[in-house]
């Protein structure tokens, strides 16, 4: 293990260079005095110099000219200084090394970065004290570790696999740790020596907040599904609770007559009830690894704020029925590009009701069709998706032509290199000139691009947009989604007792809770996914009313001065009933839901995958529900 590698490199070139002036000394003296002795012999005479040893030998053949007797004797004693002094600086050095590791050790509340790469150095980028930030790097060539150390950061150039490595960097101190190696299993192995190593409090109150990037979204999923697996149900407030209710409600009903138990069972009943009432889903407890280690996967970072920020309707907004369909074009493909594709298909829904057209030009579009027609099975079913085989650097005007392309709405760059982000804005603009809105994030600080925006050109580092600590450790970008979950569940709650009590009420069965009624970081994905859904197309919907115009307040359109009045207007709340049954499906279309005659979760098929127009008065309630709560769910 090294730290402060670089300083300590320097800090012995004094003795190299003395070392080389001693040698090439020597070997001119007893050159001098033995011009017969083979040049191996001379050297070797010289080394002995570090040992004083080899001194007498000069004076072998008697004395000797004044001249080379003085550069002898400037080698002896050279060598001799060069031994101490490097013997000085080697004690130094173990001496820094020591009170550099105690100074580390005895740190709190400071922050660990395992690897810098791209995310980890703009994580460190955006971190405001480099004075807390310890960076574990192997890459002792990494080009940002100097950088970072003059502002502050302490570096130590190792393996971040190494345990006796984590240890020694104050881990069990530390506010946050974050695995961003660029290998996921890596990443979770730090991850997993952290949470064996590190002391666990209660609900997670105090505790390091272990934080590590997953590239795989699979691998993400699986993991958190066998930690949900390793969770005691009683652990978790909601669950308790309700399997208190419908236990409670089961014995009454099968105790019916049973005069001995009923007044028992009543009150039990009554209380669980009022147990369930006060249930607030905000003081749930966090328990297991769900308190203490944050997996995020920063393609979906990325995609949200490019999403969020540049969304298609930005740039045309569409607020009537007859209004054509927005079309989006992307160039090149990338885990980015496949995430934004994957927003573009859950919140494009308009107010026009027509399919919004989302071409694809790469280069090799059979690998992607493959992966999204396995992925994404039923996505001709919400968009037009056209994918074409062509590299973005050849396409032309006669092109655009044929394939429809001459006017889309937006372009976004989404190609895995800066150098291909670059060579296809300009063929974009080129094509384009200055009508339609070119997105173009990066992934470096390169001369190639420029914070300001360019006419309709929109240039921006992306990790330096969303790799920091309140989106990674803290999840920003899911709070409102969990609020919305929050005002769901309370609902939904609520909903089942009324339910259950009927039931036990007309000796009918009492059903079992839903596996939906528990805390948000006990959902599934697909469950997490609706609900940043229904977040993200808020938006959508304010800005199809003629609201939310101003792009400042798109992550916050709380702020907005929005006027509700279109809430009191019918018509408004059919339509937009409409296109929140439209997201609705889609998102159950990207997860393989099929139309069915009824709700079999087994099959994955729903009875209200149809068209709006379709379904029963209920179900439209429901959707018209949803429009009159958007006050709420934004305040």
């Amino acid at each position: 293990m090294k730290s402060e590698s670089s300083q300590t490199s320097r800090q012995f070139i004094l003795p190299i260079i003395l070392t080389i002036i001693t040698i090439v000394l020597g070997l001119l003296s007893f050159h001098a005095v033995f011009p017969d002795y083979p040049f191996w012999r001379k050297l070797y005479y010289t080394f002995q110099l570090f040992s004083m040893e080899s001194g007498d030998r000069f004076y072998e053949n008697g004395s000797q000219p004044s001249g080379i007797t003085v550069v002898f004797n400037i080698a002896r004693f050279l060598a001799i200084a060069t031994l101490f002094i490097t013997i000085a600086l080697a004690i130094l050095s173990v001496l820094r090394y020591r009170y550099f590791m105690s100074r580390m050790k005895l740190m709190k509340g400071h922050t660990i970065l395992c690897g810098l790469g791209d995310v980890g150095r703009a994580f460190a980028k955006n971190l405001p004290d480099k004075g807390r930030l310890v960076i574990v790097e192997k890459n002792t060539g990494n080009e940002d570790l100097q950088k970072l150390k003059k502002d502050g950061a302490r570096i130590v150039e190792a393996n971040a696999l190494d345990t006796i490595v984590l240890k020694s960097t104050g881990i069990h101190r530390a506010r946050f740790l974050l695995a961003s190696t660029g290998d996921d299993f890596d990443n979770l192995t730090i991850i997993n020596y952290a949470l064996d190593h590190v002391k666990v409090k209660e609900h997670g109150e105090g505790n390091i907040i272990l934080v590590a990037n997953i590239l795989s979204r699979n691998l993400k999923m699986s993991v958190l599904e066998e930690w949900k697996r390793r969770i005691d149900p009683n652990d978790c407030l909601l669950k308790k609770r309700l399997a208190a209710f419908y236990e409670t409600a089961i014995k009454i009903q099968a105790k019916e007559g049973q005069d001995n138990e009923a007044d028992r069972l009543k009150n039990e009943l009554a209380e669980a009830r009022q147990a369930l009432i006060a249930y607030n889903p905000s003081e749930e407890p966090v328990v297991g690894a769900f308190g203490v280690v944050k997996l995020f996967n920063v393609s979906q970072l990325a995609a949200r704020f490019i999403f969020l920020q540049y969304p298609p309707d930005r740039f045309r907004s569409i607020t009537k029925v007859d209004d054509p369909a927005m079309k989006v074009l992307i160039l090149g493909w990338s885990e980015i590009g496949e995430e934004l594709f994957k927003l573009c298909v859950q919140n494009c829904h308009f107010i026009n009701r027509k399919k919004t057209s989302i071409t694809l030009v790469y280069p090799h579009t059979e690998q992607i069709e493959s992966k999204l027609g396995s992925r994404f099975r039923q996505v001709d079913q919400v968009v037009d998706f056209q994918p074409i085989q062509q590299n973005p650097l050849y396409l032309t005007s006669r092109f655009l032509l044929d394939h429809g392309l001459v006017q889309p709405d937006i372009v976004y760059i989404c190609s895995r290199e800066d150098r291909y982000q670059v060579s296809y804005c300009t063929k974009a603009r080129e094509l384009f000139g200055e009508k339609v809105a070119i997105v173009r994030p990066f992934y470096k600080n390169v001369i190639l691009w420029k914070e300001t925006n360019i006419t309709n050109i929109f240039s921006f580092n992306i990790l330096e947009k969303v790799c920091n600590i309140d989106n990674m450790a803290g999840e920003s970008l899911d709070k409102r989604a969990v609020m919305v979950h929050h005002h769901w569940l309370k609902q939904a709650v609520s909903d089942y007792i009324d339910t259950a009590e009927k039931a036990l009420a007309n000796g009918r069965n009492i059903p079992e809770p839903k596996p939906t009624l528990v805390p948000w970081y006990l959902l599934d994905e697909e469950i997490h996914d609706d609900n940043r859904s229904v977040v993200d197309h808020l938006n959508v919907k304010l800005r199809s009313t003629g609201q939310l115009s101003d792009p400042a307040y798109y992550d916050c359109p709380e702020k907005s001065n929005i006027n509700y009045g279109f809430l009191n207007d019918n018509t408004w709340v059919e339509n937009l009933a409409e296109m929140e049954h439209r997201r609705w499906s889609a998102n159950k279309y990207l997860y393989g839901w099929n139309p069915g005659k009824e709700r079999n979760v087994l099959l994955r098929e729903h009875e209200s995958l149809k068209d709006y127009s379709e379904l029963d008065d209920s179900t439209r309630n429901y959707d018209r529900e949803q429009i009159k709560r958007m006050k709420d769910l934004l305040g």
